[in-house]
């Protein structure tokens, strides 16, 4: 790769750990385009989820020597396994969804995004021309972020999304030194504190208005916010730990008790 200025060291860094996820591309020219402007920006780790074909002449017309990051890029039968690594995985999306996650603009999300790349890998993900990222998909992802627009139709096209991010991590990266070193919590650590959080509130016999999942969903809003560690989620284990040993000590002493009563 041809480089019109020096990338300092750190971008050098983050862009191994950077993927950018298209998630079941439908066009082949927006995959060719998508390569294109990441190379232009110094990026070099394209994952597609389940793509069309990528012997293309669409696509090469589009990559226009950006044809190493098609040939290179990783492909992945569906979103799951594209996730499943990374620490940090940010949603794109131009619709409001009813679950009400805070969105980041571009910027925000290169702050903490780019931060999280320094020792993690982590995605930046894009859905489907067509439909764009399901409820399911922008749920496994911790972070959301949309690009404001003037007008909701129509709505930029996938390869000029993954420009407008990689102009903006670009810039980000060149003029921003960046310290917090973050170790985060893995895909598979936090769905297991999901799953406990569901056992404990079963335990209690709590039954939400709105149901389990749904309030689920508000821990995943909250913690996927806060970009949580490793730690962070080992301490939410054990608070939940802390209170089913509690819980499990009462009801002893109620059996007990009951049994002197008889």
């Amino acid at each position: 790769m041809t480089q019109r200025i020096e990338l300092n060291e750190k971008f050098k860094v983050i862009r191994k750990n950077l993927y950018f996820v298209l998630v079941e591309p439908e066009s082949p020219g927006n995959v060719g385009a998508a390569a294109r402007a990441m190379k232009t920006m110094g990026f070099e780790k394209l994952l597609l989820v389940n793509p069309c074909s990528l012997d293309n002449a669409e696509i090469r017309m589009m990559a226009h020597r950006s044809m190493d990051i098609v040939e290179r890029a990783k492909v992945v039968g569906d979103f799951e396994q594209a996730v499943s690594t990374m620490r940090l995985s940010v949603a794109t999306t131009m619709r409001k969804r009813h679950f009400k996650f805070p969105f980041f603009s571009p910027e925000q999300i290169a702050e903490k995004l780019l931060s999280a790349a320094l020792e993690h890998p982590v995605a930046i993900v894009f859905g489907r021309e067509s439909t764009g990222l399901t409820n399911h998909e922008i749920l496994r992802c911790h972070l959301h972020s949309t690009v404001q627009t003037a007008t909701q139709n129509p709505a930029l096209n996938l390869s000029q999304a993954v420009m407008i991010y990689a102009y903006t991590f670009f810039q980000h990266l060149q003029k921003t030194e960046l310290h917090y070193e973050y170790n985060l919590a893995s895909q598979y650590e936090l769905e297991k504190f999901y799953e406990h959080l569901s056992q404990a509130l079963e335990m209690v016999h709590f039954v939400p208005r709105d149901g389990i999942d749904n309030f689920v969903t508000r821990f995943r809003r909250l913690i996927g916010r806060a970009m949580a560690e490793q730690r962070d989620i080992r301490l939410l284990h054990k608070l939940l730990q802390i209170f089913e040993t509690r819980i499990k000590d009462l009801e002893k002493g109620n059996t007990d008790s009951a049994r002197e009563i008889y």
